[in-house]
């Protein structure tokens, strides 16, 4: 096997390894399927072009990525446009819809870097300093915009964060 083709081999099998966990923060992220696959696209695009042994901790540098990317189109004004030339196929609602939607309903007023601390420490149990090095910043300014955002959900929402997400227990 060539090292082009090894090279090939291993990102295929991160990528498909990864795929579920970049999706599941991506739709976080989005609040949106089909931006969030297109989200995960770009992402193992760019992961892609840097694949290698430079990259000390491939799981971490991918949603780096994702998350800075993420941030990076929020910027753009063009990422809020949602054109579409049909109705939406029928939904299966399942038990969690309501909580889903209220808690996508509440974060979509927060600021692209409040709402990616928010998944990223909460939703995908990220430490501060994970945190920190995924959006770019310090872990004091982590800290004070956790601390924000979850003041402006609980005015939005009339109760804490914690109440609505519930707790996981081990398998």
């Amino acid at each position: 096997m060539s090292t082009d083709q090894r090279h090939e081999a291993e990102f295929t099998a991160f990528a498909r390894a990864r795929m579920p966990h970049l999706y599941r923060a991506a739709w976080l992220l989005c609040g949106d399927r089909h931006r969030a696959e297109d989200l995960v696209q770009e992402t193992l695009g760019k992961v892609y072009a840097h694949w290698g042994p430079k990259i000390a901790n491939p799981a971490a540098y991918a949603q780096t990525t994702l998350t800075r990317t993420w941030i990076s189109q929020q910027r753009r004004a063009s990422t809020h446009e949602r054109p579409t030339d049909e109705l939406p196929e029928q939904a299966q609602h399942t038990a969690d819809d309501a909580l889903r939607l209220t808690l996508l309903a509440a974060l979509d007023g927060h600021a692209a870097k409040d709402r990616a601390v928010v998944v990223l420490h909460y939703l995908d149990d990220a430490t501060i300093a994970d945190v920190a090095r995924q959006v770019g910043s310090s872990e004091g300014a982590v800290r004070k915009r956790l601390m924000r955002a979850r003041r402006v959900l609980r005015e939005r929402l009339g109760l804490s964060f914690a109440d609505l997400v519930p707790e996981r227990t081990e398998s």
